[in-house]
């Protein structure tokens, strides 16, 4: 497959994509597992367009961003939107460590008066 949604599951994704932007419980597979088997890329993909289409229905859409460092999307739920990257324990981790590093190599330059 070429990344496309085999035609003959279709109408479950677009299910699920409906049914998620509704608010409601999916009805596709069996109870805890609204997609059907997890382990099955129909069920991947239906549970990743309705998570990435339900961004859409309200004012989660203007807080999202593009980490720089790795590209993903994320939400910016900081009160003043302003937060700069996905996530502390990736990439905001990295991006301090390396502003401290680039401060203490600073510092060193800097010749005693």
């Amino acid at each position: 497959s070429n990344g496309a949604v085999a035609t003959s599951h279709l109408p479950d994704l677009l299910m699920a994509c409906a049914s998620g932007l509704s608010g409601s419980a999916t009805e596709i597979g069996t109870p805890g597992q609204p997609f059907g088997d997890p382990r099955t890329p129909i069920a991947f993909e239906a549970a990743l367009a309705v998570s990435a289409l339900s961004l859409l229905r309200d004012e989660t859409v203007a807080r999202l961003r593009i980490c720089p460092n790795c590209s993903w999307l994320f939400v910016d739920r900081s009160r003043n939107a302003s937060r700069l990257w996905c996530d502390m324990a990736v990439c905001g981790n990295r991006q301090k460590a390396n502003r401290y590093y680039r401060r203490r190599s600073a510092a060193r330059e800097v010749p005693n008066a």
